[in-house]
């Protein structure tokens, strides 16, 4: 049986266990009859091949007996399982540090982020902070942070004690997640996260979407300090993406990925472009040095595959400038997909429909909800998302800009529902009449935007 060497224990435990035919319960019984252990559970070979245990020198000797694998091999997993450093989509596969080292302990400094106590906590904030629509259960953020659960749960509290998470529960599962209104911290660690830990989350997003590529390595000094290497901040980015042999991937493609990414992470992004062989020359990595750590990142595919060049848009001026001042943001894998946003806005538009002549105003707060939905899935199809800071008129802002007159009604709508949150203003209710003229307007926007959006590329 063919292992591959570079391959943590729990890859070689789960491919053997599949060639055996064998389920994880059956592994289990089969390793404590011959043991005589009657510890060792399915719940125990689950660990093993979700990374989270490495089996110990004796229980790898009947490991090797049962799956057919030489015991070397699996001592050689085993060590790789234990030089590796993760977070998240990122994993270090060659060269990475022989000694564990203070640095590469799950509770010592972060070589890549020095300034924070543990890997665990930079771990927790780079998933969170760069993902700040999702909520994370405990074992998920675990995942992320290459940590237990005890410790994960330990930092979790102190962080929400700080005001930079938030928590809530969903029948037994604790969720967390970035507390939008976590003050004037929140905004610079979310900056420092995606210059340092969410370079993974970037290059996998903006490089997934495009098509073909089926391996993302990176190299040079940031892999270096991903690693656990001490040093100085990574002042750029190498990379080398990977295709099938024989498929060429789309110049074009590739060079918009570069330059979200280079705009996401702030810092020159330089990649080369090589076919998948079993043994990837990672020396084709630009300024790669013979020796040091190569990262491996998994692609994030988008739900929807964006197109990469759309219709000319007039308000591209307008856009950078509010990317520039940071009220617009680029965004990518899950979060720039247009359809949830759509989905929500015709449910929306439905249930006004019902209530215009009973309750109008009621219903024409679900329709200014509905437009506002409708403009962020106009941006979010071309990756692009208002930041948490921003003020409230900047969506529609972007989208009147770049899609004409037509949208300025998104602000309109805005600015009118503001108007019913004050019930003891003269202008604080709507009649019938106001409210079905106002759901012809927003079918209309919906109509417009579910026309114009599959000509739309990713905004560069």
């Amino acid at each position: 049986m063919e292992v591959d060497f570079n391959q943590p224990i729990s890859h070689v435990i789960r491919a053997a266990r599949r060639q055996r035919q064998l389920s994880q319960y059956s592994l289990a019984r089969e390793l404590a009859t011959i043991s005589g252990r009657p510890t060792i559970t399915r719940d125990l070979v689950a660990r093993w091949e979700r990374g989270h245990q490495i089996p110990r020198l004796g229980t790898r000797q009947w490991l090797s007996v049962v799956l057919q694998v030489p015991q070397e091999r699996l001592d050689i997993a085993a060590a790789a399982a234990r030089r590796r450093s993760r977070l998240g989509h990122a994993v270090v596969t060659e060269n990475a540090p022989a000694g564990p080292g203070p640095a590469r302990r799950a509770q010592g400094t972060p070589a890549l982020l020095p300034v924070f106590r543990s890997r665990v906590q930079a771990g927790i904030l780079a998933a969170t902070l760069m993902n700040p629509d999702r909520s994370f259960s405990l074992t998920e953020l675990a995942e992320h942070a290459g940590s237990s659960l005890a410790s994960v749960d330990k930092e979790n509290k102190l962080l929400e004690k700080a005001g930079i998470l938030t928590s809530r529960r969903e029948g037994t599962i604790r969720l967390m997640r970035a507390n939008a209104d976590g003050g004037p911290l929140v905004g610079p660690l979310t900056e420092l996260m995606r210059m340092t830990y969410g370079v993974p989350q970037v290059v996998g997003e903006e490089f997934g979407c495009v098509p073909g590529v089926v391996r993302i390595v990176l190299g040079g000094v940031w892999a270096d300090r991903f690693a656990g290497i001490a040093g100085p901040a990574p002042e750029s980015i190498e990379l080398l993406v990977a295709a099938p042999a024989g498929r060429t991937l789309d110049a074009r493609a590739l060079a918009t990925a570069a330059k979200r990414t280079e705009e996401r992470l702030k810092r020159p992004v330089h990649f080369a472009v090589a076919p998948v062989v079993p043994d990837l020359d990672t020396l084709q990595i630009p300024r790669q040095r013979p020796g040091h750590p190569v990262v491996e990142i998994a692609p994030i595919r988008p739900r929807v595959v964006p197109q990469i060049a759309g219709v000319a848009l007039d308000g591209n001026e307008v856009v950078t400038q509010l990317l520039r001042t940071g009220q617009l943001e680029m965004t990518g894998g899950p979060a720039a997909n247009s359809q949830p946003f759509l989905q929500l806005a015709s449910k929306h538009i439905a249930s006004a429909e019902h209530l215009t002549d009973t309750s109008p105003d009621s219903a024409f707060v679900l329709l200014s909800q509905a437009a506002q939905l409708i403009g962020s899935a106009m941006l979010a199809h071309q990756g692009l998302r208002t930041s948490a800071s921003a003020p409230d008129h900047v969506l529609g802002t972007a989208v009147t800009a770049q899609f004409g007159h037509q949208f300025s009604q998104v602000e309109a709508l805005r600015q009118r529902a503001r108007e019913l949150q004050a019930p003891t203003s003269r202008d604080s209710h709507v009649i019938p009449a106001e409210a079905k003229t106002y759901l012809g307007t927003v079918r209309s926007l919906l109509a417009a935007a579910t026309e114009v959006m599959p000509k739309l590329g990713l905004f560069s």
